[in-house]
C-alpha cells in the first residue's frame, strides 16, 4: 500500500483542466477539434443527430472535423 493523503489533495492529483481551446489536445486517434468546447459541442450534437447516430465511427468523426475547417476557413475568408 501507499502512502495515505487526504482526499483533497487526491481531487487535485487526478483533476482534468479543461481544454480552452476549440483544437484537441494530442491524441492517439487522431482527433483535431475538440467536441467537447462549447462553441463546438452544440454543433457536435446537431451533426449526429442529423445523421441518425448516438456514437460516430471515426470516419464520421473525421467528416465532422472536415466541416468544422470548412466553416473555419470560411469565417476566415469572410474577415480577410
Amino acid at each position: 500500500m501507499g502512502k495515505r493523503i487526504p482526499m483533497d489533495q487526491a481531487m487535485e492529483a487526478v483533476a482534468i483542466t479543461p481544454n480552452d481551446s476549440i483544437y484537441a489536445k494530442t491524441n492517439k486517434y487522431g482527433y483535431k477539434i475538440n467536441v467537447n468546447h462549447p462553441q463546438i459541442q452544440p454543433l457536435y450534437e446537431y451533426y449526429k443527430r442529423r445523421i441518425g447516430e448516438k456514437i460516430l465511427s471515426d470516419r464520421q468523426r473525421l467528416n465532422f472535423e472536415c466541416l468544422i475547417f470548412q466553416m473555419i476557413e470560411r469565417k476566415n475568408s469572410r474577415h480577410e
